[in-house]
This record gives structure tokens, C-alpha cells and sequence, in this order.
């Protein structure tokens, strides 16, 4: 049987064969408070099953596990590597690669040094055996909580679509079979929570008008509204209890794109629309964000709190309109957008806290959004279906799962602090983003997988692609503390921009090995 290593940069088909320069040899390098991964790859000329990995002697403070490399398959009718499956045991077909991850897990406590890490995988053909080092080094990263680095993804925790106006309590349809709110679906809001901590996700994307609604709020005059806070308490302390979040997200309410409208609560408890510019749309925000502002206060979560107003608008005046009431009646709160329209940043000046431009919104002029940051206001990226040329960074399956780290050195190139990409689980069979076979824009709404057997989520190749990336921010970001043009020439080996990098996988990993080694002098 042959059996190799990959870092886990690197791209593996199920048609990879092992190549002359190949071996089982490999060193990991890491901080302390951080995850490292690498691939072991096997390959026979008949049949085999895998049936687990062993790891007979882990150093004190490393944690140790391994993933099953699993394809997802589209129209293109190529089997991508992204989903990681923790599946008991696989069976490998006669001339066919399989990759199985091992994910190495470095505390806080972990001591600095090289460490020879055993471990043996059991096969239906026999045992076989083999050894990992890992460079451990005196360098400590932040938890997500702590990062200098934002890290935020839309996320559907209510129904397919989150906000959708049904109040039915459905299961999420076709993949957990249990109500909305029973306590199945409260498990897995903690192992969402637990999948984001592990992802180094620090903003929490909260679809407000749901659990509010959900929770008995209603309107009860012409300017008056109760709000019932329950729901989206215990879902908020869930995630802060399970999770290590920096920001509290309220997610946009008015329609996207176009405005007009801004979705509320009826006397009946429902959804509804109000016409923005009529005293109906002007009495349910100052009610909302007065509500807001002071149980966030009571709460002791006012400093985490976050607002976006308009999901990519392609007008700004609902979005100042917004603002506007945002300042008289949550003040000191910041607000900020995803913005997919140059335009419409330069029109939000004055107005935004946050400027979040697409990829190719930022590329358009980053002199711009270098002097909103001289202004004092952040500028984050993000990415979403656009843009969908293979010579931009993204993080679709049909390209190399790499790209998502390197987005992360991008941004350190550019001065950007943070980073959203709009789908952490929307799993849609029918859209131009989801699972099914006829996506466009393949796997740009999830970076997880669900798990419905076990009740919790897979993660995926690019998942920890983006962890990565993240960590190497955070090195990057300590060396410009300590050496900042030493950290700038690192950044610029391996990317300057969002169209300008390298995919060279084994340069990637010695400048993290570089960076950690100027860290530790």
C-alpha cells in the first residue's frame, strides 16, 4: 500500500497518486492556542478499508484527532475534497487516493519544542504506522473573543432562509428532524457555537426580528410594542456560553438591496413590512432599537452590540434614514453593511462605522477605504457568489481549498481587520449557492456540512482553510508589533492582493514557520 503526507494546504484528488518527492515525514509548526492539520493520503491497487487512527503517546497539552476526507459532486461531475467526515470507518476503491486529516489541537499549556507524535492507521490490509513532528513555539494566540481579527458569516438559525415570516415551528427542512426551539434544536445551536469557536468565528450574525417575534412580541398601539426578550436571550447566552464571540451582530431588517421596506411585528405578533418614510416604518425602529439598546445595557452586552441596517444597498437614503434613528436612540452603537457597490460606500460616508466592501468593491479603490480607516472607521471584506472569475481569492469548492487562508494574508497586505462570508449554513438543494448538483457558485453558502445523525455539523476543507488563515493573520499581526517590515515582506511572499498570491502550498508553510520563528527570539 503506498502512504504519503501533504500539509494541509495542499489540494488531494481521489486521482492524486503519490509523487517521487513523497514521504511520510512532515513537521507541523504552531503557536501555542492553535490548531494544525495535515493530510495522510493512501492509496492500493485493490480494495481496502480504513477503520480508524490511533494516537499511542500525545505530548501533554496537544489534543489529537482525525477526519475521514469526504467529495461532494456537482454538475461539472467532479468529486470536490471539502467535507470531513467523522465516519467510523471508509472504504477506498482499487486505484483511488483517500485522504484522512489529522487535526492536532496546541493549548495554552502545551511546552515550546519539537515533538515526535506517533500514530498508526488501522486498514483492512494491515496496520500502518508512521510519526508527525510538531514544532511547537513560545508564541500564544488571542482566543477568537481576544482577536484583533473579525470573523463573522450569515448564519441560518431559524429555517432555510432564516427571516421568512412562518411562525410554524417546521423542522429545518431535509436535514434535522425536530421542531424549532425543542431541545434537539437548542443541542445543536450549541454545537453551531462550538463549530464557530473551532473556526475562530468572533461575530455572531443574529436574525433579531425571529426570536423576538417567535418569543410573544407584538405591537400594542400606534407607537408602542411589546418585546419579549426570552428567546433571543437564551440563544444569545447559549452561543456566548458555548462560543468565544467579540461582537454581537444584529442582522440588516430592511430589505435588501432595494430598501423601501422594513420588516416588523403586527398587533397580531406577525410579520410584517412598513413603508420606510411613513410614521409607521419611524414608530417600530425607534421602538426596536430603544428596546434593543436597553436590555443589550441591562445585559451587560451593549459593548458587543453591532448593527447593519440594509443588506448591500444599491440607494442609500434607507440606509441613512436608518442611521439616523440608530444615533438618537442607540448611541455610541456602530453600523456597518456589506457593501457590493463602490457607490454606495462613498454614499454612506459620514454615516458608516463599518465599511464591509466586496472583494472586487474593495479592489476598485483601496485608497478609499484606506483613508475611511485614517478617518477611524474599520474596514472589514467580504465575499459572497461574486467575485466568481478563478483569478480572484474565494472560497468555492471548484477552487483550491487554499484560498480561503490566503484571503486572510490578502487582507494583512491591504491593512483590512476582518473578513464576512455570507453563508455559514444554508443548504439549500435549489439555489445557485447550496448543495445541490446545479449551484453556481459552489459551496458559497456553507462552510459546514450537517451531520443530522449525530446532531451536530461537519466541517470542511475550506473551514479549516479559513482557520488557518486567521492564524496566520494573527502571527502576521504580532510580528508588525514587533518587526512590522519584516512582517510586510512575509505577507508579500505569499499574497498582495486578492488577484496577486501565490499557490505555491509548501512556500505558504515556511513563512508561517518564518513568522513563528522571528516571534519566539
Amino acid at each position: 500500500m503506498f502512504m504519503w503526507v501533504r500539509n494541509s494546504a495542499a489540494r488531494v484528488y481521489k486521482s492524486t497518486r503519490k509523487g517521487p518527492a513523497d514521504s511520510t515525514s512532515i513537521v507541523l509548526h504552531s503557536a501555542k492556542n492553535m490548531t494544525v492539520s495535515m493530510q495522510v493520503l493512501l492509496r492500493e491497487y485493490g480494495d481496502f478499508d480504513v477503520t480508524g487512527v490511533d494516537f499511542p503517546a500525545l505530548p501533554d497539552g496537544v489534543g489529537a484527532k482525525y477526519r475521514y476526507q469526504d467529495y461532494i459532486t456537482y454538475n461539472d461531475g467532479t468529486p470536490y475534497p471539502d467535507i470531513l467526515s467523522p465516519k467510523k470507518s471508509v472504504h477506498v476503491p482499487a486505484q483511488s487516493t483517500q485522504g484522512i486529516w489529522l487535526l492536532f489541537d496546541v493549548s495554552r499549556t502545551a511546552s515550546a519544542g519539537r515533538k515526535v507524535i506517533p500514530y498508526v492507521v488501522h486498514t483492512s490490509a494491515g496496520d500502518l504506522s508512521a510519526s508527525v513532528t510538531l514544532a511547537v513555539y513560545d508564541v500564544t494566540l488571542p482566543d477568537p473573543c481576544d482577536s484583533a481579527f473579525g470573523h463573522e458569516y450569515f448564519f441560518n438559525a431559524v429555517g432555510q432562509f432564516g427571516l421568512d415570516g412562518d411562525r410554524s415551528h417546521a423542522p429545518l427542512p431535509g436535514f434535522y428532524d425536530f421542531d424549532r426551539y425543542s431541545g434537539e434544536w437548542w443541542a445543536l445551536m450549541a454545537e453551531y457555537a462550538k463549530a464557530m469557536k473551532a473556526l475562530r468565528v468572533n461575530s455572531l450574525n443574529i436574525t433579531v426580528l425571529s426570536f423576538l417575534r417567535d418569543g410573544g412580541s407584538t405591537r400594542v398601539g400606534e407607537k408602542e410594542w411589546r418585546f419579549e426578550f426570552g428567546l433571543l436571550d437564551r440563544f444569545i447566552e447559549c452561543f456566548l456560553a458555548n462560543g468565544s464571540f467579540r461582537y454581537l451582530t444584529i442582522g440588516s431588517i430592511i430589505r435588501s438591496v432595494t430598501g423601501e421596506t422594513i420588516g416588523g411585528i403586527d398587533y397580531e405578533g406577525k410579520h410584517c413590512n412598513y413603508r420606510i418614510f411613513e410614521p409607521d416604518a419611524d414608530a417600530w425602529t425607534e421602538a426596536l432599537f430603544t428596546a434593543i439598546y436597553r436590555h443589550f445595557e441591562e445585559k451587560g452586552w451593549l459593548p458587543m452590540l453591532v448593527m447593519r441596517l440594509e443588506d448591500e444597498p444599491h440607494t442609500t437614503e434607507y440606509w441613512k434614514w436608518a442611521r439616523d434613528i440608530a444615533r438618537r436612540c442607540m448611541p455610541g452603537v456602530p453600523c456597518g453593511e456589506p457593501l457590493d457597490m463602490h457607490e454606495s460606500s462613498e454614499g454612506l460616508e459620514g454615516y458608516c462605522d463599518q465599511y464591509v466592501p466586496r472583494l472586487e468593491v474593495y479592489a476598485c479603490d483601496p485608497a478609499y477605504y484606506k483613508a475611511r480607516q485614517a478617518a477611524g472607521d474599520t474596514v472589514w471584506c467580504y465575499s459572497c457568489c461574486f467575485p466568481e472569475e478563478p483569478w480572484w481569492l474565494n472560497k468555492f469548492i471548484d477552487l483550491p481549498h487554499s484560498y480561503a487562508r490566503l484571503i486572510k494574508w490578502a487582507c494583512f497586505s491591504q491593512g483590512i481587520t476582518g473578513f464576512l462570508h455570507w453563508g455559514f449554513n444554508y443548504w439549500s438543494m435549489d439555489s445557485l449557492y447550496g448543495l445541490g448538483g446545479a449551484a453556481r457558485f459552489k459551496g458559497d453558502g456553507f462552510i459546514v456540512y450537517p451531520d443530522a445523525g449525530n446532531g451536530t455539523v461537519m466541517m470542511s476543507n475550506r473551514g479549516i482553510s479559513t482557520t488557518e488563515g486567521i492564524e496566520d493573520w494573527e502571527l502576521l499581526h504580532l510580528l508588525a508589533a514587533k518587526a512590522p517590515e519584516a512582517a510586510t515582506a512575509i505577507a508579500a511572499r505569499v499574497a498582495r492582493s486578492f488577484t496577486d498570491f501565490t499557490d505555491d502550498d509548501v512556500l505558504l508553510e515556511a513563512c508561517r514557520a518564518e513568522l513563528l520563528e522571528l516571534l519566539s527570539e
